[in-house]
């Protein structure tokens, strides 16, 4: 299952994010884990994030039963979406934005 934070703006994002979005909540349930969206246009990050342009999103962690599991989930985000995406594990959420490399 998909769900939001209270207080996600979910208003403008980018049909990447979107696309994002869905293969981390397939992802996320090949686990046996709900995908919460904690972060996509709200919230506060550096003035040059891709948060406020819609091309960026935040996915909780803490859900998760070790750090391991975390690191196998981003990694395989990272894997379905390809080299036009990234995606980093932070210490307490994963990020995944749309940076076309070309």
């Amino acid at each position: 299952m998909l769900k939001l934070k209270a207080g996600v703006v979910a208003q403008g994002l980018s049909t990447e994010i979107l696309l994002a979005v869905c293969v981390a909540q397939s992802v996320y349930a090949s686990y046996g884990y709900d995908c919460v969206i904690t972060s996509l246009l709200d919230g506060t990050h550096s003035s040059t994030s891709l948060h406020y342009c819609g091309n960026a999103v935040d996915l909780r962690t803490r859900i998760f039963e070790n750090d391991s599991v975390a690191e196998s989930v981003a990694n395989d985000i990272g894997e379905c979406l390809g080299a036009d995406f990234d995606v980093v594990l932070e210490p307490d959420h994963i990020h995944v934005e749309y940076q076309p490399k070309r």
